[in-house]
């Protein structure tokens, strides 16, 4: 019933009824359960065939002692769980990930003391940061944490010892304070920089896609309190744009951002194209133009005909109304622009598909 996430006070009724001399309580039993779940995470097979979904099973044993404290009770409190934990968090010859993960379950349900939380940014650190000697003093305040950051991205080469500071940037808090935060210095920029350099510096030992590599990075944070603002994705589209081959990730990162001056900077970057080709356009750049609703802005550009055909072959699955998108092009002034459109979407053989016919369906059909 522990590993089930129920209530403890139940937990506490079964052992109150339970026939024979049983020398358990509520704290031992839920104890118990803990170390199997974090035997699971270590991967023994056993536990993990008990416990196939190891953190879903802590998070409800973690939710249900949540709610008995909330409720005044203090059998088990969030003191015992960080102690039968805190072995597994510091053990650094454990994956880093599901240590940082227990580590935010424990985060997310309790208000923990400030020694708590500085202890759980300590355990973070050394969990992602296995090979090197971390203290408290390295990371107690944002400014320390900032330049620890800059050391270790000063002395990476590899790919492996990038994504190691991209883990790093995740376990931390935030960079709030605004000299930092809003502009080129904030890490994730940084990062993004001295990668490039990186990889495009001669005798680099670094071969990847770098450009689908740092969408799948700015990507990753979207759903997380470490989500870019406008103002950092302009930098690191800038720096994207000014290297050969980046252009695409650069324009996707910008539209998917739905900034409003960033938008008008795609807009820019693709009425200045000459031509279309692979590295300047793909569906899924297609599609992020729609969602965005930049097709009008795109009819000057050579990329509106490969757009204007995506969305008449993929409206459906994209969700994007093709009728009104032809009536924002007919009061942008697009009166054939429209007109084609809606040829072509109502099914209009393509011999009666002409110039004159575009502009008359216009006043039929809309």
């Amino acid at each position: 019933m522990a590993t089930d996430g129920q209530p403890l006070e139940l937990i506490g009724d079964l052992l109150g009824i339970a026939v024979g001399n049983l020398d358990l309580s509520i704290k031992t039993v839920l104890q118990v359960a803990v170390e199997n779940v974090v035997s699971a995470l270590s991967g023994d097979k056993e536990m993990v065939n008990d416990y196939p979904e190891p953190l879903m099973v802590l998070e409800g044993m973690v939710t249900a002692v949540h709610n008995h404290v909330q409720s005044g009770d203090s059998v088990v409190s969030s003191d015992d769980l960080l102690a039968w934990l805190r072995p597994f968090c510091s053990d650094g010859s454990r994956a880093v990930r599901p240590r940082i993960e227990v580590l935010q379950i424990l985060e997310n349900n309790f208000s923990l003391r400030d020694s708590d939380v500085h202890l759980l940014l300590l355990y973070r650190t050394q969990a992602v940061l296995k090979d090197l000697q971390v203290e408290m003093d390295d990371i107690e305040n944002e400014e320390k944490r900032y330049r620890l950051f800059l050391q270790l991205l000063g002395d990476s080469r590899k790919w492996e010892e990038f994504q190691q500071l991209m883990l790093l940037l995740q376990a931390w808090p935030p960079m709030m304070k605004e000299e930092v935060a809003q502009c080129e210095r904030n890490p994730w920029v940084v990062l993004t920089s001295t990668l490039i350099e990186c990889c495009r510096g001669h005798g680099s030992e670094v071969r990847l896609d770098l450009g689908q590599e740092i969408m799948n990075m700015v990507r990753s944070l979207y759903p997380s309190k470490h989500k870019l603002p406008a103002q950092c994705i302009r930098h690191m589209s800038s720096l994207l744009l000014d290297q050969p081959g980046l252009r695409l990730p650069a324009l996707k990162l910008m539209t998917e951002s739905q900034d409003p001056q960033l938008l008008e900077l795609v807009l820019d970057q693709i009425n200045n194209t000459t031509e279309v080709c692979d590295s300047t356009c793909d569906p899924e750049l297609l599609s992020l133009l729609l969602d965005a609703g930049l097709l009008v802005g795109c009819v000057p550009s050579p990329l509106y005909p490969p757009l204007s055909a995506h969305l008449l072959s993929r409206h459906r699955e994209g969700g994007w109304d093709v009728e009104k998108a032809a009536s924002e092009l007919l009061q942008a002034g697009y009166r054939a622009q429209a007109g084609s459109l809606l040829l072509v979407y109502r099914g209009t053989h393509p011999g009666l598909s002409t110039f004159t016919t575009a502009l008359t369906v216009i006043k039929k059909w809309l």
